[in-house]
């Protein structure tokens, strides 16, 4: 009888084992997502920028995409990557009704930040 205790505490070793395994795997593999991630999105502010640059200079009116139109990269999953979405999104032309909807903002929030947006690049001109 106890070489079956023996037995089932082993077979739990070898499971706990192996699911601390897969663990570390899916969190490195989750760190580098983040990290993939983070890069696209710093990758899209700079093309993001290039681009209301050139439409400032070449005077150029783009279109706002539909909030379905918007990749679901999008989606807000803390509150600091909402608000640093919201701000691209503002610098790219959005209202602050489709701001809101994308970023899980109240409409409040995202006029507010859209306000600030406009704030801080006037005060880069002067």
């Amino acid at each position: 009888m106890w070489y079956l205790l023996l037995l089932l505490a082993l077979v739990i070793v070898v499971a706990q084992f192996l699911l601390w395994r897969l663990q570390r795997r899916l969190l490195t593999s989750l760190m580098e997502s983040r990290r993939r991630v983070q890069a696209l999105e710093e990758a899209v502010a700079r093309l993001t920028t290039a681009w209301s640059a050139l439409q400032k200079e070449h005077s150029i009116a783009a279109p706002a995409p539909a909030p379905e139109a918007v990749p679901s990269v999008l989606t807000p999953d803390d509150s600091e990557d909402r608000y640093r979405r919201a701000l691209m999104l503002a610098q790219s032309g959005l209202d602050a009704r489709r701001v809101a909807a994308i970023c899980g903002l109240g409409e409040g929030e995202a006029e507010l930040l859209l306000r600030m947006q406009r704030g801080g690049e006037h005060h880069g001109r002067e």
